[in-house]
């Protein structure tokens, strides 16, 4: 009671409580696992035990979940990124899909990006972009093109936006009667299994960004022959270096694969930022042309979303700056 009748602790709760029960979604934000809430990590769309969302959030999520409220945490102290990195006394790392954060590594850490050359020609192939008006129509098209490829022999993956619409995916398909195997943080603990046998023949695999950064799928035997893995990108994440990582599971060292984009204009990330008269330009087949008009659409909310995570980056360094500062000693000791 004491602590309601302050304004701003009471607007800050209904705020967060609001938040909750609108924002944060299960299968997209979370999973409730063995009663409790595990938090499913943006970029890699895997399970991240032990993270906590602070200021009383997590607790209000276990509640609308009907969970037991945990303990709140206490934060003893904190460290940006930026500043730790630049702790060390060699700083250096490497990524296939660092060259859009080029301007950002210079500006914080004073380093240069430097591209090393393919040990191998790359022999992938990207078709072009295509939007859908809906969501439904956008599966449609998905599942006739995913039947059309796997029945050339050649592996499948397609790239979903949460565990959610994997699975929203996946039951398209079984109602079409289509074999398939579905790799989300639902199922992470036959992560390898699921990785292994994505490579063979004929072989359609529906997963999240799990599948992203840093896995190697193996083609068996004969695959390459026919041309590799597809990969069909139904993702739309807020940074296009994200996409980038999904599309490169096919053509690796030197081998053949081919990917594709196939979105919905009623995904969140476009509705929000692009008008409807443009689903005019939308048919069965999807909207392809003029493609850098369809590229224009896909990658604006990308941009805008990608430089509002930068400027929010820039002033928590600038925030740690001013507490660092403010803590000092005078003579130079903290």
């Amino acid at each position: 009671p004491g602590a309601w009748r302050n304004r701003l602790h009471r607007e800050e709760a209904i705020c967060t409580a609001l938040a909750a029960l609108h924002t944060y979604h299960p299968d997209r934000h979370y999973l409730v696992r063995d009663g409790k809430i595990v938090i499913i990590d943006a970029a890699t769309g895997r399970l991240a035990p032990g993270r906590m969302w602070g200021r009383g959030l997590h607790q209000m999520i276990e509640l609308k979940e009907g969970c037991k409220p945990s303990a709140d945490q206490v934060t003893a102290s904190q460290i940006t990124y930026q500043r730790f990195f630049r702790r060390y006394l060699h700083l250096g790392g490497m990524s296939g899909t660092v060259s859009e954060a080029g301007a950002e590594l210079a500006t914080v850490y004073g380093l240069e990006v430097v591209r090393v050359p393919l040990r191998r020609p790359s022999r992938r192939t990207v078709f072009a972009t295509r939007l859908f008006r809906d969501r439904a129509t956008q599966w449609n098209a998905v599942i006739a093109r995913t039947i059309a490829v796997a029945r050339t022999g050649r592996p499948v993956l397609i790239g979903t936006d949460s565990v959610a619409e994997s699975e929203e995916l996946a039951a398209h398909l079984a109602a079409a009667r289509v074999p398939h195997a579905v790799l989300n943080a639902r199922h992470d603990a036959t992560e390898a299994h699921a990785v292994e046998q994505a490579g063979r023949a004929g072989r359609i695999t529906v997963t999240t960004n799990m599948a992203g950064r840093g896995t190697d799928i193996p083609l068996a035997p004969g695959v390459a022959e026919r041309g590799g893995l597809h990969v069909i990108c139904c993702q739309h994440n807020a940074s296009r270096r994200i996409d980038r990582q999904l599309i490169g599971r096919c053509g690796r060292q030197g081998d053949p694969g081919s990917a594709e984009t196939m979105l919905a204009l009623d995904k969140p990330r476009i509705a929000r930022v692009v008008p409807r008269w443009i689903t005019t330009f939308t048919g069965p087949d999807g909207w392809q042309r003029p493609a850098w008009l369809v590229s224009f659409v896909v990658r604006l909310p990308q941009w805008l979303d990608d430089r509002a995570q930068r400027l929010e980056r820039r002033e928590v360094l600038a925030r740690d700056h001013r507490t660092e500062q403010s803590h000092a000693v005078p003579g130079g000791l903290e």
